[in-house]
């Protein structure tokens, strides 16, 4: 049943659609013949139907006015503050791995090795250990080296 009556409704719009189709628009010289669109006496709908825009007004020419453009003002920049002069650091590879002598390993496990002088060095990676100060050092096979 739904089905029916959608169908009737469709059929309906459909060919109602050409009853409200709108009519082409006028030409351009029958559109310069309509009157000028007013209202009617109680201001609710149109005096006269159809009609054309009203013309447009010329609008009122401009005074001359004189431009007054007033300079910016002009910044200075701040003078730079010195800064003093640092003392030269020793090279990276200094502080890292200051010379010394290689100090012999007596045993290594997993998380590091006891030096001869028996110190724990904790591993920091691949070839690098920690010495309980906090220092980085190279471990080459059984030689630490700091």
């Amino acid at each position: 049943m739904n089905t029916i009556k959608s169908a009737a409704l469709l059929l309906v719009a459909l060919l109602g659609a050409g009853a409200w189709a709108q009519k082409p628009a006028p030409s351009a010289e029958e559109y310069a013949s309509l009157p000028v669109c007013t209202l009617s006496a109680d201001g609710k709908r149109l005096a006269v139907e159809p009609c054309r825009t009203a013309p447009v007004k010329t609008p009122m020419p401009r005074r001359a006015v004189r431009q007054i453009i007033q300079p910016t003002p002009r910044m200075t920049v701040a003078p730079q503050a010195a800064m003093p002069a640092t003392p030269p650091s020793p090279p990276l590879e200094t502080l890292l791995h200051p010379p010394g002598a290689p100090i012999p390993t007596t045993g290594c496990d997993a998380s590091g090795c006891y030096g001869a002088d028996g110190k724990r060095y904790n591993n920091a990676g691949a070839a690098a250990v920690i010495t309980p100060a906090g220092k980085v050092c190279t471990r080459n096979g059984a030689l630490i080296q700091c």
